[in-house]
């Protein structure tokens, strides 16, 4: 088969109407059917690359074109208009994306009724790599989100050129920032970001590995994958306004209900909004956003000398060991 040959432009083209450039909301298949097309779309992506050459990002346009085919009319809504996988940049030296980035744009994308609704006018990626996130995030708020700023930050200053490349490709536009996660804009930025959208280093590596330069910095989080996650969080706090929202990715490996538990005791509600498991991995996209009721329990906790309720991170261990492949569930009863 010629390398050359754009699989997902071939794929899209044999279904009248369809263009890959949208996405349904996957958190809308039932766990049955969604588990029998992944499968089944890992077996036509083996078949046609071979195991040398899976294509994810194939894979991920493959499977919703299944949907589509198996599962068409009104059962689903069809979601906005997101980054082109044969439209993001990349070098050698830049985290493509894969996986965790899917997931977090389908998180996106099954919230964005309620980001509209917030009305952000700053967001701000962490980590930016492709560009495939922030752009599809400004893509798929669109004209909706009108006055609103995008910034997104990365450490590989290669990162930095090839989302430029991206975006310029999508005709959108943000303010990049080579630096580590938002060095220097701490103070400019404080109590100003509406949506912060982080897909961290969460890989357990030894932490030697943990800064380095090139793709490395991409997945390299130190013991338990949590070094760059514990860096982030504190940052995040600082720069989130009163109504914004943290988007994060995290791995099982980095024990998400403690992050909750470290999140709830600055006053932070939070929900797994997409549950992924792949072959080698169990993502978590959690989104936090500021609670008055449980920072006035934290407060009363700690007046009175008394342990911070543990209730949501103990329903956040429950849900994370049953949530389906495709499910997302609260984390607790806060509606947001």
């Amino acid at each position: 088969m010629d390398e050359n040959v754009n699989f997902q432009e071939k794929a899209a083209s044999a279904i009248p109407h369809f263009s890959i450039n949208y996405r349904f909301n996957v958190n809308l298949i039932p766990t049955s059917w969604s588990n029998c097309l992944f499968d089944l779309s890992v077996s036509i992506c083996f078949q046609v690359f071979g195991d040398q050459k899976f294509d994810v990002g194939c894979f991920h346009d493959l499977n919703m074109i299944l949907v589509f085919i198996v599962m068409p009319g009104n059962s689903f809504e069809m979601s906005y208009k997101i980054a082109q996988i044969r439209l993001v940049s990349s070098h050698p030296e830049v985290y493509e994306p894969c996986d965790d980035s899917f997931a977090l744009v389908d998180a996106l994308l099954s919230d964005r009724n309620n980001l509209l609704e917030l009305k952000p006018m700053l967001c701000m990626e962490v980590g930016c790599g492709s560009g495939y996130v922030i752009t599809s995030l400004m893509l798929m708020l669109g004209e909706e989100a009108n006055g609103a700023q995008f910034i997104a930050t990365d450490i590989n200053h290669h990162a930095i050129r090839v989302t430029q490349e991206t975006m310029e490709s999508h005709g959108v536009y943000a303010e990049l920032i080579n630096t580590d996660v938002a060095s220097g804009l701490e103070n400019r930025l404080a109590g100003s970001v509406d949506l912060l959208v982080v897909n961290p280093p969460y890989v357990p590596t030894p932490e030697d590995e943990v800064g380095r330069e090139g793709i490395a910095s991409a997945w390299a989080g130190g013991e338990n994958g949590r070094s760059v996650i514990d860096k982030i969080l504190p940052v995040a706090e600082k720069l989130l306004s009163k109504r914004g929202w943290l988007y994060m990715v995290t791995l099982t490996a980095n024990n998400p209900s403690q992050i909750c538990r470290q999140m709830m005791k600055k006053g932070y509600a939070s929900k797994i909004v997409v549950q992924r498991s792949t072959v080698e991995e169990s993502l978590h996209i959690i989104k936090f956003w500021k609670d008055n009721d449980i920072e006035a329990d934290t407060n009363d906790a700690i007046t009175n000398s008394k342990a911070v309720p543990l209730g949501i991170v103990d329903s956040v261990r429950s849900q994370i060991q049953r949530l389906s492949f495709w499910g997302s569930s609260d984390i607790n009863t806060t509606t947001n």
